[in-house]
């Protein structure tokens, strides 16, 4: 992590950062979306491959997504994160059962606050675990 010289400073970016996060990783499994919403900036897009294309949503249409979702177990990671001055990025997973998403994540730092101004998501299918009898 690289961001201003003094060491104080530094911790306070991180927590300021890991609020933005935690608003993500711990809003998305239940499907909160005001908590989803305060992660992200209001012209955020969220942006995915479906079937070889680039599909992509602007927020209001990823929380009206997210809103109709049903709620899975689910168990969220965060990866990694750095910054430099008012400009970050973040690498967390959400792990269901079948699937997990991998989230890459551009943040910036307005009016004191971090937010998400762009995601993008890759769906990775997990091997089903063979039960037996």
């Amino acid at each position: 992590m690289k961001t201003q010289a003094h060491k104080g400073d530094a911790k306070d970016e991180k927590q300021l950062i890991l609020l933005t996060l935690n608003n993500y990783l711990q809003g998305r499994p239940v499907l909160d979306t005001e908590r989803l919403r305060a992660a992200f900036h209001p012209d955020a897009y969220i942006r995915t491959i479906i079937e070889g294309k680039l599909v992509q949503w602007t927020l209001p249409q990823y929380l009206d997504l997210v809103a109709r979702a049903t709620v899975q177990e689910c168990q969220p990671e965060l990866l990694s994160f750095s910054w430099d001055g008012d400009t970050g990025s973040a690498h967390v997973q959400l792990t269901f059962d079948t699937f997990r998403f991998i989230d890459r994540f551009n943040l910036v730092k307005l009016d004191g606050q971090w937010q998400i101004v762009d995601k993008v998501s890759y769906r990775e299918e997990l091997p089903k675990e063979t039960v037996e009898a």
